[in-house]
């Protein structure tokens, strides 16, 4: 084989290729354009429709309300957004805080100051006026409690049904949870009333459907509501009886969330991956089939077969123009997603992480060691199914089930709890996902081993394709079936 034959095959079908508009698609827009535009709307329509459903009138059922009139009263009370809610609200607006903020920051104390800080907010005077609203000295400057305060469930607690119910059994309450005619019901224990007086516990039972939003909605809502009802009756009964505030509470947890990465490189060490590797194969599925089954459709592959060049430089050559498209497209794809979330496309998502994603040169190298055999697998396969098909038509039907061979273990990278040891880094396509994942969490000096491992197997199976294609080219039963 002369390697000048090689690079002559490869420069004339990388013009051929460059020259479908089809390809060029695939290749370069759908993965710089497509998949930032998609993830927006998508977050979008998510946050959109979450609130919504949040800020929507549900009915409560109320079986036995006779039982403890004064609960019933406190949670009307909590459960509308008027009075004390609307002046915490009203002071959020004033200062440009969103529910949506709020909602990203909880459990991120860092996250919540570096918001304050970026809309001009001081700390000590936002909390020194939500004290004032909320009524309430000893307010903690927290997302989570000025939530609570300001956005309460928008429940409306009613007694009966019209027309009512035949009765309260489980199976009565589902219909009228399916049927949308309540979200959820409460029952009080029959002795609620006296327990309570007592200074004893009482239970109340709320029904609900999982399966339905509405109602897991309106369960959430109803929790918070009697969490913070039970802190407020603990707080009354310790002051009648002179007891001390830490009395019912002797342990307090207070979370402090260690200088790593943030909600943003967890997102992205999952997505990245997946990206990567669909677009990898994206990539080079369409050039791979134009150039097999394409050429036999066009009738150039004969007048290529009579040329003074080898198979095996045909075979290299048009491999050589199926890799570079996955690459091209699995690292368009990675930095168009990348810079999206830098630049402020998820600006939520970014104020959270604090703009703390990175990559380094050496992570960046690591990745595309881990990028090309992958996609060396993708072009030599999809070459393979190429030669062998007769037209353009029958080689999309042979690698669309292929592409759901793909999603499948590329999917990996989102699933809880899987690591990468020596088993995964031998199984190809998800020991590339778990490497690639562990890369864009920082992890990768606890993964050098495995990572040289993932490259030498996925580089051997790569060779063992390569070599199948070659030897499927040189078969004429294969390149001229009828």
């Amino acid at each position: 084989m002369r390697p000048g034959a090689m690079f002559t095959v490869f420069r004339k079908e990388l013009i051929d290729i460059l020259r479908d508009r089809r390809t060029l698609i695939f290749m370069l827009v759908i993965p710089t354009v497509a998949i930032p535009v998609l993830m927006w709307i998508t977050t979008e329509l998510m946050t959109h429709f979450i609130e919504k459903l949040a800020r929507e009138q549900v009915d409560i059922l109320v079986l036995n309300p006779q039982t403890a009139p004064d609960l019933v009263e406190e949670i009307k009370q909590r459960a509308n957004p008027m009075g004390r809610a609307l002046k915490v609200a009203e002071l959020l607006k004033q200062k440009g805080l969103s529910e949506k903020e709020l909602a990203m920051t909880k459990g991120e104390p860092q996250a919540f100051l570096r918001m304050l800080e970026k809309k001009g907010v001081d700390p000590e005077e936002l909390a020194k006026d939500l004290r004032v609203a909320v009524e309430d000295s000893d307010f903690e400057l927290d997302p989570g409690a000025i939530i609570q305060n300001a956005f309460p469930p928008n429940f409306n607690l009613v007694t009966g049904l019209d027309p009512p119910l035949s009765d309260y059994s489980e199976q009565s309450l589902l219909e009228a949870v399916r049927k949308d005619r309540i979200a959820a019901a409460i029952e009080f224990a029959e002795d609620a009333r006296e327990k309570l007086a007592s200074g004893d516990s009482t239970e109340i039972r709320v029904y609900y459907l999982d399966a339905s939003d509405r109602s897991s909605t309106a369960l959430s809502g109803l929790r918070r509501i009697f969490k913070s009802l039970d802190k407020e009756m603990v707080a009354k009964r310790l002051v009648e009886k002179e007891l001390p505030p830490g009395f019912a509470s002797p342990v307090k947890v207070r979370p402090k969330r260690l200088p790593g990465p943030g909600i943003l490189v967890k997102i992205l060490s999952q997505i990245l991956p997946y990206m990567i590797l669909i677009f990898a194969f994206l990539g080079a599925m369409y050039p791979a089939i134009d150039l097999g089954a394409g050429e036999k459709e066009r009738g150039t592959l004969e007048t290529l077969l009579v040329a003074p060049v080898s198979r095996l430089s045909i075979v290299l050559g048009k491999f050589g123009v199926i890799l570079v498209a996955a690459l091209v497209s699995a690292v368009l794809a990675t930095v168009s997603l990348a810079a999206s979330l830098q630049l402020g496309v998820f600006s939520t998502l970014s104020l959270v992480s604090g703009g703390s994603f990175s990559f380094s040169v050496t992570e960046a190298l690591a990745a595309l060691l881990m990028i090309v055999p992958i996609s060396c697998i993708f072009a030599a396969l999809l070459l393979a199914l190429s030669i062998f098909a007769k037209s353009f038509k029958e080689g999309q039907s042979y690698a669309s089930p292929l592409q759901m061979v793909i999603i499948m273990p590329a999917f990996i990278s989102f699933v809880p709890g899987v690591k990468l040891d020596w088993i995964m880094a031998s199984i190809p396509v998800v020991n590339v996902s778990l490497a690639l994942k562990e890369i864009f969490t920082g992890n990768l000096d606890q993964h050098w081993a495995h990572v040289g491992v993932i490259f030498l197997s996925t580089s051997v199976f790569a060779g063992l394709l390569l070599w199948f294609a070659t030897w499927w080219f040189q078969r004429e039963q294969v390149l001229f079936r009828s």
